[in-house]
Order: C-alpha cells, then sequence, then structure tokens
C-alpha cells in the first residue's frame, strides 16, 4: 500500500518536471520567435536563462516570417566590395603597349628609305624609228641601274583571319605611299622587223624614271621574319637623256648606215607593281626590310624630234620609240620606322 502511493507519487513528479523542462525550451527560444498568426497567445513568464535583450524585437524593422519555419535567421548578405586594379584581358589581337611582347599591334604610321638595283627585263612590241627610215625592233638592254624610294605608310591593327587551312593567322595589311627613282644607262639592240636575224644597230640614252604608287600589303605577324605581299598602281614620268640611234647592217638585203642626232624625250605613263618582301623589327620601332619588286611601265612612248634622218648624204634626223610594255626587275633593302 505504501509502495504503491510511494511509486504514484514519484512519476507524478517526474512528468511534471519533464512538462516543466519543455516549457522552459520553448520560453528560451520565444525570444527569436516570429509575430506567427498561428503561435499561442497566452502570456508565458520568461525563462530566467533568457537574456533580456534576446525578448524584444526591433519595432521599425519587422523580420519576414515562414509558415514552415518560424525562425528566421539574422544574418543579411551584403554586396561584395569592388575589386580595383585587376588585370585587363588582353585578346590574342591585341597589346598592352608598344612593347609587348611580339611587337605593335595596333595600328601605327611608319616611313622608310630602302635602295637597291634594277634591271630591265623584257618589252612587249617594241620598236624605234629614225624619221624617214624602216622601224627596227627593240631587244631588251639588261643593263644593271640603281633603284632608291621613300615611303610613308600606315600599318593597320593585327587581326586573326581564318584562312582555308590552319587555325586563325595573325595578319595586318597596310597602305603605302611610295616614291621612287630609277636610273640606268640603256643600250638596247635593234633588229630588222621583218626578217629578224643579226644585230643591225643599237639605241643609247641614260634613262631617269621617277614613280609615284599607292601600295597595299598583306603581312603574316607573330613569326620570327614577317613575310608580305602586294601591289600598287601609280604614275611614272621618265626621262631620255642623249638619246642616240646607231645603224649599220643589212635591211631587208640593203646596207644601210645612218644615226640620230642626240636629243632628249620625255613620257608619263601608268605604272603597275607586284611586291613581295620579309621584315624583322631589330630595335624598338626601328624594323629591316628586303622587297623584291616587278614594275611594269604601260604604253611608253618617247619623242626625239621630226627632222628626216638618211644615209645619202649622211643627215642626223629625228627618232621615235614605243612600246606596249616595259618590265623591270627590282630589288632593294632599307630600314623603316614606327611612330
Amino acid at each position: 500500500m505504501y509502495l504503491r502511493t510511494f511509486l504514484l507519487i514519484a512519476l507524478l513528479i517526474g512528468v511534471n518536471f519533464a512538462e516543466a523542462q519543455d516549457n522552459s525550451g520553448r520560453l528560451s527560444v520565444a525570444a527569436t520567435k516570429t509575430n506567427n498568426p498561428s503561435a499561442s497567445s497566452s502570456p508565458t513568464t520568461p525563462s530566467p536563462t533568457s537574456s533580456p535583450q534576446s525578448t524584444t524585437s526591433s519595432p521599425s524593422t519587422p523580420v519576414p516570417t515562414s509558415t514552415n519555419n518560424p525562425f528566421v535567421s539574422n544574418v543579411t548578405d551584403a554586396p561584395l566590395p569592388e575589386i580595383a586594379n585587376q588585370p585587363k584581358v588582353i585578346t590574342p589581337t591585341q597589346s598592352s603597349g608598344p612593347d609587348s611582347p611580339k611587337g605593335p599591334r595596333d595600328g601605327h604610321w611608319y616611313a622608310s628609305v630602302g635602295g637597291g638595283a634594277m634591271v630591265e627585263q623584257f618589252q612587249v612590241n617594241a620598236t624605234s624609228t629614225a624619221v624617214g627610215q624602216q622601224p627596227l625592233d627593240q631587244g631588251p638592254s639588261g643593263n644593271l641601274g640603281s633603284y632608291a624610294e621613300f615611303k610613308v605608310g600606315y600599318d593597320f591593327a593585327v587581326r586573326d583571319v581564318q584562312l582555308a587551312f590552319g587555325g586563325p593567322t595573325p595578319m595586318r595589311t597596310s597602305m603605302e605611299l611610295e616614291g621612287s627613282y630609277l636610273g640606268t644607262y640603256e643600250n638596247i639592240p635593234l633588229y630588222n622587223v621583218s626578217t629578224g636575224g643579226p644585230t643591225v644597230g643599237h639605241e643609247t640614252y641614260n634613262l631617269n624614271a621617277y614613280n609615284l604608287i599607292l601600295n597595299g600589303l598583306v603581312k603574316f605577324e607573330d613569326l620570327p621574319v614577317t613575310p608580305y605581299f602586294g601591289g600598287g598602281v601609280g604614275v611614272v614620268f621618265m626621262t631620255a637623256l642623249n638619246h642616240k640611234m646607231t645603224v649599220d647592217g643589212s635591211i631587208n638585203g640593203t646596207p644601210t648606215t645612218y644615226s640620230t642626232s642626240v636629243s632628249t624625250g620625255n613620257n608619263t605613263s601608268l605604272a603597275l607593281q607586284a611586291i613581295v618582301g620579309l621584315e624583322r623589327q631589330i630595335y624598338d620601332n626601328l624594323t629591316l626590310f628586303v622587297e623584291y619588286k616587278f614594275l611594269a611601265w604601260l604604253d611608253v612612248k618617247f619623242a626625239y624630234g621630226s627632222e628626216p634622218t638618211t644615209s645619202a648624204p649622211p643627215v642626223q634626223g629625228g627618232s621615235n620609240s614605243q612600246n606596249d610594255f616595259t618590265a623591270q626587275q627590282l630589288l632593294s633593302a632599307g630600314v623603316k620606322y614606327s611612330f
């Protein structure tokens, strides 16, 4: 009897103690609980262990609530500070300055000077005629001459170009205005127009030619040596000094001997050229280059007087010459300065 009573009292005390601990846990977190309508509105006594500061909430900043989760974290996301002085991404076709590892890759102006040698390769439909005499065919002179040039141009920025083969190729285009001088002593053999055969005479003069040509170039970049090619169109101003024709041979079976007077002729013609070259940067903005050019003058005509030239009695008179096409081969080298 006493034992049952004692066990019943102990059981009631344990249940009340567990219920008190449960109520104390709810009171300890009630301070961070939001104004949830589903929560009980009955007044509760704060736990002695709860902080007085946690039992109040700021009336000016309502805390958002959630039905499923009545407790909300007081941690808020803040914008990250902007990161300063970060390096810019440089694409393969750009550079951070003129001293980039691959040299100047942005657009820039340049000037260049060069010089070399020239040789006349061939002529098409070329004839020389002394006034009052039969026309004679011209042969190629083949003499070496001097060549000098000055150019001002612009190298456009490097661009990656997808060719038909391989991957993207770094290339740049250039435009330049070229002024050049050619000087040579011409000694042109003359032949019988109708029968050909051996040489019957020679035409001699000092040639001075001044070319003004606009060129377009394509360059392949990012190589130890930069190859390029292109072409140009322009005009040539020519002067033939100390011109003279001397004939002493058989023309159509007739021995013929005469010579023309010493005179000067001028001509202006269209000039076309093809260019192949190599260049290499040697110091800062200084570049060396080597070029081969095939230069053509179209419809070249010279007039050296209108007086008749006779054989008997010998009279030195005038002459004229013409051709459809004169080809020159040029090889030059020089330096280029970029700025």
